[in-house]
């Protein structure tokens, strides 16, 4: 007997998925407002992002998948790889984009609920701002300080050391520490613990890591030595920011 099973065509494959859509009132954002968004990204505009605070996913976005989960964690993968792009084009260094959105999309593979991909979703696009912000604010700094700072982003969970930088720049350890103070205002070693404080607060908000791995995935020499260094930059310890910062997250409405 004939297989009398129905077969469509991706015309009607696309005509019923706009059926669809008209249906359930789930209508393409216009490409104006969609790289309005996009730009506000590019030129560092965190006053306008904060006062906006875009959702990830909203009505008036198309339908990636039928499992509301997925279509979720889609949507945040498409949205990273577009701001990528456009703050490439603003002048982001390739490799730090790069390195960021790896960050990013990983942290989000972990995450099982919807307010929390959300969540990360604004904090990826607030960071993403202001790295752009700070790029256009150091744009007046010379090579050796970007390519340090690029360097710090990509090596940021390795045993950095001072000397490492000098020797990928061809300059002493002396000069490149006068010139990175002179012109950001703050020591390469101060600046490199700032980069890994901030990955720590991400984590301990967004992952399951113990304070142990944490302190290991960023190269920190001890937990102990971790808690130390936490505790001096924000002022609670690893296991208090978890806390407030976890049920914050659940007293979000």
């Amino acid at each position: 007997m004939a297989d009398k099973t129905k077969t469509t065509s991706s015309k009607e494959d696309y005509a019923n998925s706009k059926h669809d859509a008209f249906v359930k009132g789930e209508f393409h954002l216009s490409y104006k407002n969609e790289m309005h968004f996009y730009d506000l990204v590019k030129q560092g505009n965190i006053e306008e992002l904060e006062a906006s605070k875009p959702k990830l996913v909203v009505k008036g976005q198309g339908v990636l998948s039928d499992d509301k989960m997925r279509n979720i964690k889609y949507h945040f993968v498409v949205a990273t790889a577009l701001i990528v792009r456009f703050c490439i084009e603003g002048g982001l260094p390739k490799e730090t984009a790069y390195t960021m959105s790896d960050v990013f999309i990983r942290k989000m593979d972990k995450l099982w609920e919807k307010e929390d991909v959300e969540a990360l979703h604004h904090e990826m696009v607030l960071t993403f701002a202001k790295t752009m912000r700070d790029l256009k604010k150091n744009s007046g700094s010379s090579l050796y300080i970007r390519k340090s700072i690029d360097y710090i982003t990509s090596h940021y969970q390795e045993q950095i050391k001072v000397a490492d930088i000098a020797t990928y720049l061809g300059l002493s350890e002396k000069y490149l520490s006068t010139l990175f103070k002179k012109e950001t205002g703050q020591t390469l070693v101060s600046y490199i613990e700032q980069v890994r404080i901030d990955e720590a607060c991400s984590m301990l908000t967004y992952t399951e890591l113990s304070y142990a791995e944490i302190a290991e995935s960023l190269s920190f020499n001890s937990h102990s030595y971790f808690t130390k260094i936490f505790k001096k930059n924000i002022g609670l310890t690893p296991m208090q920011y978890r806390i407030k910062h976890q049920a914050e997250k659940f007293t979000v409405q």
